[in-house]
């Protein structure tokens, strides 16, 4: 039986910077964030990892236009997105998960992976590519990227079968054109995961793609970690 957990500690690796929240338990939850959580947040993140008896860990500071996408794509405004997302996978894989579990410890890790916008884009895409984790969930996920719904068609064999994907109700009432399609990108995605066999719990959240979030983070820990109140089926 769990019995505590411990202060959250921060640290920075390489150009990474690292909130921890540390628990005696063979499962970890990676989340990728643009920015480190506001101390507030970090305090909510530690409730949660108690809570569920997992370790937490959110990964922010990386070259969120580059490291989260997946090939080169014009970007928003200006500029163009740098498609580096296979080189960070491959740091988190070679790198990141190895340094950091054995100094916490933790053998035969049960990974699971979490992103938001960009980085909801990346945990799909990188559940899709390597068998790395027991689950994966997409917070407001950019699947508006250019060819992503097109490039989960063509893709043979799932890697990871567990997804939450979650999206706010007003995230379709935007002025960027090129978000306008979201709700339907979002379905596209969550209904080739599932003809592909996957396990999907898909979730309208309240509020828009910049709404707190600490709250949708536990939702899909909540669903990751067993909860079928979302789930859909496949075969209804």
């Amino acid at each position: 039986m769990y019995l505590c957990t411990y202060m959250i500690t921060s640290r920075t690796y390489h150009s990474l910077h690292l909130d921890i929240a540390t628990f005696d338990s063979s499962s970890i939850i990676y989340i990728l964030l643009p920015h480190r959580l506001p101390e507030k947040e970090r305090v909510a993140l530690e409730e949660i990892s108690t809570r569920f008896g997992t370790n937490i860990v959110t990964i922010s500071e990386m070259d969120w236009n580059n490291d989260m996408t997946p090939w080169k794509a014009p970007a928003v405004k200006e500029g163009e997105f740098g498609g580096r997302a296979s080189h960070f996978l491959e740091r988190l894989k070679g790198d990141i998960f190895f340094n950091l579990e054995n100094s916490l410890q933790i053998r035969n890790p049960k990974r699971y992976l979490v992103g938001l916008s960009l980085s909801g884009l990346f945990t799909v895409w990188a559940a899709i590519r390597k068998p790395l984790f027991e689950g994966v969930a997409s917070i407001s996920g950019s699947f508006w990227y250019d060819g992503f719904s097109e490039w989960i068609l063509k893709q043979e064999e799932l890697q990871c079968v567990r997804f939450y994907i979650s999206m706010g109700e007003n995230e379709k009432e935007t002025k960027v054109k090129r978000f306008a399609d979201i709700e339907e990108d979002t379905m596209k995605v969550v209904e080739t995961l599932m003809v592909k066999g996957a396990e999907v719990a898909f979730e309208v959240t309240e509020g828009g793609h910049n709404s707190p979030v600490i709250p949708r983070v536990e939702k899909s820990v909540v669903s990751l970690f067993g909860n079928q109140q979302y789930n859909l089926k496949a075969n209804g």
